[in-house]
Order: C-alpha cells, then structure tokens, then sequence
C-alpha cells in the first residue's frame, strides 16, 4: 500500500487476488479526519461501470480520447470513471472511507463483470471479443472487504458500510444491496439500470455481452438467470431493512433549461458526445421504471434528476448528495428488522445470519417470507430440497419442536440446537419443472411452487 499521488489521503491499495488470480488496483479515499488507530470509521465501496473490452487496450487512447464516453469504457475505465466523482475535493466533508476496487489507469479486470459471480458456461470466453468470467462477488466478500477491515480502522456492521455505483455499476450496486440487504446501510445509484427486461436495455445487454460473458446466457436462453440478476425482481429483498436508498441520473442535456448547465459543456455537450447522451436517455428512462415500482413494493428512496450526459454530472452527485446522506446514514442506528422476506434463484446464500441450500433439477425463484429473526418462524416457497440452517440464537444442546405445515399437512419432529445454537430444518417442496423457461410455465399455469409454513417451539 502506498500513497497513489501528491495527496497522503489517496493511497493505492494492490495486492494479488487468489480469487481472480491477477493482481488488481485499488484506490482508498481517507477522509481528513480519520486517524490511525482512532474511531472507527464506516466505509463506502465504489463499483465502476462497463469498461468495454475490445476498447481496453491503451494503444487505442488516441481514438477513444476523441469521445468523453468512449474514454470512460475504454483503456483503464475503472479508474477514469472513478475520477469522475472527484473524490479528493470532499475529503473534508466526508465522515467515511471510500474505497473505489479495479482502478488500474492501464488495465480493467472487471469490464463487464456485473460484480457479481460468474459460473461456467459451453460457450467459451474470447478475448478481446469477450470479457473473463470472473468471481466478482467473492472477491469483495471475501478478499477486498477483510482487507480493508484489518489495514484501517474500519467500522464492519452494515450501518457502517455502503455501496455505490455508476453506470454498470449502479445496477452491480443495486445488486449487492438487494442479494446482500444484512451487509449495507446505503445503496448510491448513479445512471443505471433498473430493470434489465426492458426492451432496449436488453438488446444493448444482449449485444455486449454483460451477462453472457459471466455465464448465464441471454436473455432468452438463461431467463431465469437474468431475473436473478434485474433489480427490479430482486428488490423485495430490502423492504423493511432500513437502507438507505438513493437513485440519480441526468437529463441528456437535452431540455431548455440545461443548455447553459455547466455539466452540459465542453467535453459534456451532447454535441460533443452523442453517444454518452444517447446512453443517459436509455438509462433515464429507466431508472423512471424503478422510481415508479420502488412505492409498489413499499420500498423508501429518494430520486434526483439533473443536467448531464452519461457521468457529466457524477462529481454534483457525489458532493451534493452522497456525501451529506452517507453521512447521516452512517451516523444513525440502522434498525435490525424483526423479520424479513428474501427470494433468490441461487442454489445456495446466507442472509441475516440464515444458511440456505436447495437442490432441484431445474433453477427457480426460491422465496423466504415471514421470517423471523429470532428463527422461530418462515415460510418457504419453490421446489426441491431445501436446507435451512437457523442463525445462532437457540440454546445449544436444547431439543425444540418443529412443525411443518404442507398443502394443509402438519407434522412435526424434535431437532436439537447444535453446539452453535443453530437448527436445521430439511424440506422437501418437490421436484418442480424440468426446465427453467419460468415466465412461460407461469403464464401457462403450469409451474406450481409449493409453500411449507415452519414454526419453532420449545
């Protein structure tokens, strides 16, 4: 770790990932008041957007410098969209670290990546046609967010950590909030996407590759996959949890009023780069449909539209209205829900202290509801076996009844809290569909999920 310029506060953070087995860059912000070996301080993580691959290639600078939008997702686009934001010129506003993953100025590891993990596909990635199939996900879990923790005096409760996203990463952010709503407090949204099946964004994520290059397909060949990853099917899984979530995007500068806008000039005009206001439209409209769906499902935010081809304005956001709500978010205790509801495809996650598996012979939402933090209750909907480990608030050794209620049918069975304090309860809600076409069995009536309703005594 070293300092990454003439500022102390902005260092550069390198170490060699066994996960995505390449070295990769890093940039850490410190704010001006963070002390070595003082408080603790809450820590907001920065996930750039799309760096394209057949642009990644810093020969090419002298054509992609041409376009302010095709130097963004060009040669080291992590760390040119990471600038956008000017960062060091809130430092002495921030109450919080940031720490932006994958800012090498000449080479991006995820261009594509989602930040989420890929898996293997027949279709073979090739470079530069392709982007690599990465475990983006694993790697902040597992490797860049334990580093943090141990080099810095960080806070590591999740009213103390944050995600924030531009572009590609608005929706990677999006992501890590909803599949991962017991670790973050602040979900930051900068021009995204909200709901991946909408018609155009489709195409466009179709045609580059996001998903496939990661291993699930398209949008036709790997549905159910591409809900797994749409906000818009996953975002049930915040209501309730007390995060803080905040959507912004720009006007494309295309009304009256932005015209003589600053983040609408030189470099920013549209008429300089079409393509990055042709880009803000798409993600504009929307990031329109996640305004209007969040209130159906109960879900708070705040949203803000502002002059702006695509990342003209990131720098505004950041200062006027990040910084200010990061920092009371982090300043207030953030409520641990009594119960939550979470529905995922993957065969297997841990969620507000539950370990979770299924196995089936075709991938499917798996849905949790009503469950009980205290791990008395919850209500499972899908198909196939289900393992359920409860978290640790049970007394070890202690024998507890468990009923099981199925198509009207109880039964119940003793099981014994484990040294830990956790139960394990194994249900079985049959074998489902053999294919995963999900919308068309759904819309045939032919896909038929069972529900178990569980309830702990003793």
């Amino acid at each position: 770790m070293r300092q990454a310029g003439d500022d102390p506060r902005v260092l550069d953070l390198s170490f060699n990932s066994p996960l995505l087995k390449q070295r990769i860059k890093n940039t850490v912000y410190l704010p001006t008041s963070y002390r070595t070996g003082g408080p603790r301080f809450p820590v907001m993580y920065a996930l750039h957007g799309t760096v394209f691959s057949p642009l990644d290639n810093c020969a090419l600078n002298s054509a992609t410098s041409i376009d302010v939008f095709l130097r963004m997702i060009a040669c080291g686009g992590g760390d040119v969209q990471d600038k956008l934001y000017n960062i060091p010129a809130q430092l002495d506003k921030m109450n919080f670290i940031v720490v932006s993953p994958d800012t090498d100025p000449t080479d991006s590891v995820c261009e594509t990546c989602v930040w989420i993990d890929g898996r293997n596909d027949l279709l073979p990635n090739v470079r530069p046609a392709t982007a690599n199939t990465l475990p983006a996900d694993s790697f902040l879990h597992k490797e860049l967010y334990p580093l943090v923790e141990t080099l810095f005096s960080t806070r590591t409760d999740r009213g103390g950590r944050g995600v924030m996203g531009f572009s590609m990463g608005a929706w990677a952010a999006e992501l890590q909030g909803m599949m991962h709503p017991d670790q973050y407090s602040y979900i930051g949204y900068v021009s995204g996407g909200y709901d991946i099946f909408e018609p155009e964004l489709t195409t466009v994520l179709n045609g580059l590759g996001y998903l496939r290059d990661q291993g699930y397909g398209t949008a036709v060949t790997d549905e159910i996959w591409w809900h797994q990853y749409n906000p818009k099917d996953i975002a049930s899984n915040i209501r309730g949890t007390n995060i803080k979530f905040f959507l912004s995007r720009g006007d494309a500068c295309l009304k009256l009023s932005s015209l003589t806008a600053p983040d609408c000039q030189g470099q920013y005009s549209p008429l300089r780069s079409a393509t990055g206001s042709l880009v803000e439209q798409m993600l504009q409209r929307n990031t329109i449909i996640g305004v209007n769906d969040l209130p159906t499902k109960g879900i708070p935010f705040e949203a803000v539209e502002l002059p702006g081809i695509h990342g003209s304005n990131n720098h505004r956001v950041f200062a006027d209205y990040i910084v200010p709500q990061a920092n009371a978010t982090f300043a207030s205790a953030v409520a641990q829900p009594q119960e939550f509801a979470y529905r995922a495809v993957l065969p297997r996650f841990s969620v507000w202290g539950y370990d979770v598996s299924v196995k089936r012979p075709n991938d499917e939402f798996l849905s949790l509801t009503g469950v009980r933090m205290d791990g008395r209750s919850m209500t499972i909907t899908g198909s196939g076996m289900v393992d359920v480990m409860t978290p640790p608030v049970f007394r070890a050794g202690r024998t507890y009844t468990i009923t099981a209620t199925v198509d009207g049918q109880t039964s119940t069975r003793q099981v014994t809290a484990d040294g830990d304090g956790r139960l394990r309860e194994i249900v079985d809600l049959g074998k489902g569909t053999l294919i995963d076409a999900r919308s068309l069995l759904d819309n045939l009536g032919i896909a038929k999920p069972r529900t178990v309703m569980i309830h702990v005594e003793g």
